[in-house]
């Protein structure tokens, strides 16, 4: 039996010599969310978009549709539960929830410890340690650690972490 870690690898390795690309239809929401539905139900209906305009990392963007979005093309999400306080439509509304669903995903094929080279770039801003090495090299995200936080996207110097809704 193979386990989840050596399926994920070779998963990624035949879908990107096949050349296919994961897409996501369907975009990467903030936490403290328990109905991915009242997304597009209430938001599109809230004029001021207050989780954006409180956002202390300014990662949440509004959609053409009126919902809101994470980007971590610069930072990731504190969980600072601004956003959460915010929301007066009852869409954000459980704190018990401080993770984002989604999963965080490494391309083994664009990472350079993959490839030999010393970098823990992902690492280190990582703060619920979920990201292990074998020795210095061969990083894994343990999905039960990880909260999808987005902070070792940025960081990485050769865009090899994805993320894709749950």
């Amino acid at each position: 039996m193979v386990d989840e870690g050596r399926r994920g690898i070779f998963t990624s390795l035949s879908s990107a010599l096949r050349g296919e690309k994961k897409s996501s239809e369907t975009p990467v929401r903030p936490p403290y969310n328990n109905d991915p539905d009242l997304f597009s139900r209430l938001c599109p209906e809230c004029e001021e978009k207050p989780c954006a305009r409180v956002c202390e990392e300014d990662i949440i963007e509004i959609c053409e549709n009126g919902t809101p979005k994470l980007l971590f093309q610069k930072r990731g999400c504190t969980f600072c539960d601004e956003c959460l306080k915010a929301c007066d439509k009852g869409v954000l509304s459980d704190a018990s929830l401080p993770f984002i669903k989604a999963s965080v995903e490494i391309d083994i094929l664009k990472c350079m410890a993959w490839h030999g080279t010393i970098c823990s770039s992902c690492k280190d801003p990582c703060l619920e340690d979920a990201i292990k090495f074998l020795a210095l090299f061969r990083p894994e995200i343990e999905p039960e650690r990880c909260t999808a936080c987005g902070w070792c996207i940025p960081v990485c110097p050769v865009d090899a972490i994805k993320i894709q809704t749950l």
